[in-house]
Parts: C-alpha cells; structure tokens; sequence
C-alpha cells in the first residue's frame, strides 16, 4: 500500500540531492508522497520568527534553514520520486493578503498553510500574532480570513494549526463560509470533542494526526474508535522535517499498527490525502 504524508516542514540543512535521495529510498518502502509546508517569506527579525514557531522546533530556526525555505520547487525538478505538492506556510504574511496568495499560487504553490495562534500558546510555547506582530485577537481574524478568501478564490486547499478548545467558533464560520475549500485541521485540534463536531457537520472539514502518536501508543483504544468512527475524514500526518524521512517511515508503521485494520490504514494512509486533494483538479 502506498501511504502518503499530508504534514511535513521543508526545514532542511542538507542540499536538495541528498534529499531527493531519501526520498528514493522511501519510495521504493511504499512512501507515495506529502504536502510540504514552505515559509516562502519571513520578517528579517530571528526573535519574531521564532515567536511564531513551537518551541520544539526553535533549534531549527536560523538564517541557514529560513532561506532554505523560499523555494522549494527545486526539488521538484528534475521529477522527485514522490509526489510532492508545495503548500504555502503563510504565517508572516499580514498585508495585501489576497494578491500574495495568487502571486505564490501562478508560483507553484498548491495549498495554503496557516499557524493560527492570536494568543500565547505557554504549552506549545508559542509566542503567537500578539507578541509578534502587536495585534489584536480581531486584527489576527481578518488577516487570517483573508488569507483564506485568498486560497479560496485559488482553488488551494487550507491546512491550519488552531487549537478548537479556543478559537473553534471562528474556525467554524471559515468551514462555513467556504464550502469549497477543504480544510485540514491537524492534531485533531486539540481536542477529539471539538473536532468530532466539525467532522460531522461539514463535510470540507479533516483533520490529520500529526504528533499524536505518542498519545495513541498510551490510549490506543480510545484513539482507535475515535478514527473509526471518522475513518473518511482522518489523514495520516508525521510533523516531520523534510530531511528526516526516516521519521515518517517510522510513524507510519506506528499508525499502522495500532489502527491493526487494513481498510481503515489504507483510508488513513492513502484514500483520504487523495480525496483531500481531488479538489485542485476541479479548478
């Protein structure tokens, strides 16, 4: 079964070669291919960037890495051995919105990413868009909106990182007000009771298990009959960097093994990145 990634960062110290090498080898293990998330623009200031960036990340971010991130169409040329479909990571990006989005899309970008953080984050240690950028939690909406009015008019698909515990009412009326956008809400929010809520009602809504391995492992049961119960709307997603493949290999076999049920791995692991994405084909 080829099994595809649908979150994975384009941090990366080593050249693109080496890269494409990994890649290789993890195609010829059943690898099919991901999103990968691109800072295609961030402000000059480390200490801003790394405001809006987890803590477990922060060793990651220097000049060497951001600059690495602007484009990452060259790994796409020559043909990568896996399919790789490039998302904007949009993070830093607070004016003339819609006109970036379309600029970065006739780029080559094919989806949105969004970190959508307003507030301090003290577990994940994210400074968030006040601290950073002095906003209001309302400033922060509207940037953000229009940032997806943006994809939307594109014809990109929305991954965006939001805790639904805090901020799932506006969450909920971007799911509303655009009905053709899919939208992939990773770590399951934040909370299964949240998202649950989401996944039935509005059928652009998924979600994908980035970092909640290590959750599974202690409660697999209860993890389990959460992604049977929501087995068309779950994606398999690994949070890892581009240039540790080895890391999505390895948690994807996790996955598989604690889902222990061939249908619902293939539509985790396969089916549900492909339907996600059977949108950009329509536009």
């Amino acid at each position: 079964m080829k099994f595809f990634d649908a979150h994975v960062h384009f941090f990366h110290q080593c050249s693109i070669d080496e890269i494409r090498n990994k890649l290789g080898s993890m195609e010829r293990n059943g690898f099919g291919g991901m999103d990968v998330l691109a800072i295609a623009e961030f402000p000059p200031a480390l200490d801003t960037v790394v405001k809006m960036v987890p803590g477990e990340y922060h060793r990651h971010v220097t000049l060497e890495t951001l600059e690495n991130q602007k484009n990452p169409f060259p790994l796409l040329n020559p043909p990568c051995p896996v399919t790789i479909v490039p998302f904007l990571d949009a993070r830093f990006i607070g004016e003339d919105m819609e006109q970036k989005v379309k600029m970065y899309s006739q780029k080559g970008f094919k989806g949105l990413k969004l970190l959508y953080v307003p507030e301090e984050d003290q577990v994940l240690r994210i400074g968030g868009m006040e601290k950073a950028f002095k906003r209001t939690q309302k400033e922060s909406e509207n940037i953000t909106s229009r940032l997806i009015d943006g994809a939307s008019l594109q014809g990109m698909p929305v991954l965006i990182h939001v805790d639904l515990r805090r901020y799932g009412p506006f969450i909920e009326e971007m799911l509303r007000s655009h009905p053709d956008t899919n939208f992939n809400l990773p770590h399951f929010g934040f909370s299964r009771r949240a998202i649950s809520s989401l996944l039935e009602r509005y059928p652009n809504c998924y979600t994908d298990l980035s970092s909640m391995v290590p959750f599974m492992e202690e409660d697999a049961a209860s993890y389990k009959n959460f992604i049977q119960r929501y087995q068309d709307k779950v994606l398999f997603g690994s949070d890892a960097l581009i240039d540790q493949p080895e890391q999505i290999h390895a948690l994807s076999r996790s996955v598989t093994r604690i889902l222990g049920d061939e249908g619902i791995s293939h539509k985790v692991m396969n089916r549900n990145y492909n339907v996600f994405h059977a949108q950009r084909s329509k536009v």
